[in-house]
């Protein structure tokens, strides 16, 4: 499993203010924008299910996204360090299971909404 799940498309408007409304809808936090202009989110403090953070970067109509769950250092203790620190969110295997399908639902209404297939 990647530690990180990747998506790259093309789309004609500024996803901006769609991305904003969808992370204040599922309960992603805004948490800034880097230097080269990628936004970044995160659901959850990782306390009890993991972090779900979510970064999407747009240079004219391209777009490049990338969510994951970020196991904490008590959460990998409690695994026995079975589980990986980052994750990706597509469905298969049973480590992650719940928190991965939290945000694998959560991306997949997003990329929905900006006209792409749905994470598998």
């Amino acid at each position: 499993m990647a530690a990180r799940t990747v998506r790259d498309f093309q789309v004609g408007f500024d996803i901006g203010p769609l991305v904003d409304a969808w992370a204040q809808s599922n309960h992603y936090g805004f948490r800034g924008v880097s230097p080269d202009g990628t936004r970044s989110y995160q659901r959850g403090n990782g306390f009890l299910t993991g972090a779900m953070p979510l970064t999407v970067r747009q240079s004219g109509p391209a777009v490049h996204l990338e969510a994951c769950i970020h196991a904490n250092l008590v959460a990998r203790i409690c695994a026995v360090f079975l589980i990986p620190s980052d994750m990706g969110i597509e469905s298969g295997g049973v480590k992650g299971v719940l928190p991965r399908s939290i945000a694998r639902g959560a991306v997949n209404n997003l990329l929905a909404q900006l006209g792409q297939p749905p994470i598998a």
